[in-house]
């Protein structure tokens, strides 16, 4: 063989593998962009979210006495906007896969805080179901969001 030849060989291949190391490395420089802006995002959503949650917890815990709440609806739009916030997460480390395991089970533990804890949160969660379906939520097989407790096996 000729040595421009196989010096050619020699570039075309490094110019390859350098191609490829660089496109992996910017792949995931993306990914890891895009999976911060989402955990930004997503715990500012919640953390706008958490007073209301922690008022239905402490002054209307059950659905009753969130009915009879003065600012019940209100109250119950916020319930909504968790409810979306919690699909939304679901569905970018679901179906997205943008996140991490490790933040998942962060999160989902923290959903399933308030979903087991405030009875009114279980209930407004089943009648949305009901109305609505799982599917409006991006649950389209067995894994969801929210974990009941009272059905948990040890």
């Amino acid at each position: 063989m000729d040595n421009t030849l196989i010096a050619t060989i020699i570039l075309g291949a490094t110019g390859i593998v350098v191609t490829i190391v660089y496109s992996w490395q910017a792949h995931k420089l993306a990914h890891e962009q895009m999976q911060k802006q989402l955990f930004t995002e997503f715990n500012k959503r919640y953390d706008a979210l958490k007073d209301s949650l922690v008022e239905i917890q402490t002054k209307c815990p059950t659905i009753e006495k969130l009915n009879l709440h003065e600012d019940s609806v209100l109250l119950k739009r916020k319930v909504n906007d968790f409810f979306n916030l919690c699909a939304e997460e679901f569905f970018w480390w679901k179906h997205k896969k943008r996140i991490d395991d490790l933040v998942w089970a962060s999160w989902q533990a923290g959903m399933n805080y308030w979903y087991n804890k405030l009875p009114a949160i279980k209930t407004l969660w089943k009648m949305e179901v009901e109305s609505s379906g799982k599917k409006s939520y991006y649950i389209t097989d067995k894994v969801e969001f929210f974990i009941d407790s009272a059905t948990q096996v040890s």
